[in-house]
């Protein structure tokens, strides 16, 4: 059986981390740890030296694109691949209805702070010096595809053998 791929996603959303980390480690192939409290992130991840990230950014206290530049200054986690998972709004857990519904342009995102003026997936990536970004809400199997499609591009190409002298006859 191969190891499965370590992942830790820092959200100050408990209901979705709890979600995430239960729909992703239903496939088999994923552990997920899990973080509310972005001012912990970097010793967290430290402590967990996963094989990815997913991060949100925003998050009250702290945004994780700062969370990003300092993982990027740091020689024990700049390689982790991250996906940015945030959107403008929030998703809230109805109990009546026992289910999630996303809320845009919640009042208490707009107070977190300005957001990048750009659209689509690699543009806010690359804004934000990710690797990755998926707006919330998402479907499991985008974010698995996300994921996968990351950590392709993340993984070194197999070294080619040198070929063999061939011998004349």
């Amino acid at each position: 059986m191969s190891e499965k791929i370590r992942i830790v996603m820092i959200d100050d959303e408990e209901e979705l981390c709890q979600l995430v980390k239960a729909n992703l480690e239903d496939k088999g192939e994923f552990q997920v740890a899990t973080s509310t409290n972005p001012e912990q992130a970097e010793n967290f991840i430290r402590q967990q030296n996963p094989d990815l990230i997913l991060l949100d950014n925003i998050m009250p206290k702290r945004k994780g694109s700062e969370i990003v530049k300092t993982l990027k200054k740091d020689e024990a986690t700049r390689r982790i691949p991250i996906i940015m998972i945030s959107g403008k709004g929030e998703m809230v857990y109805n109990r009546k209805k026992g289910e999630f519904k996303w809320v845009p342009n919640n009042p208490v995102v707009r107070d977190r702070g300005p957001l990048p003026d750009v659209k689509g997936a690699e543009a806010l990536a690359q804004a934000y010096g990710v690797d990755d970004y998926v707006s919330k809400p998402f479907t499991t199997d985008i974010l698995v595809e996300v994921i996968q499609d990351v950590l392709k591009r993340k993984r070194k190409p197999t070294e080619e053998k040198p070929e063999e002298p061939s011998v004349g006859v």
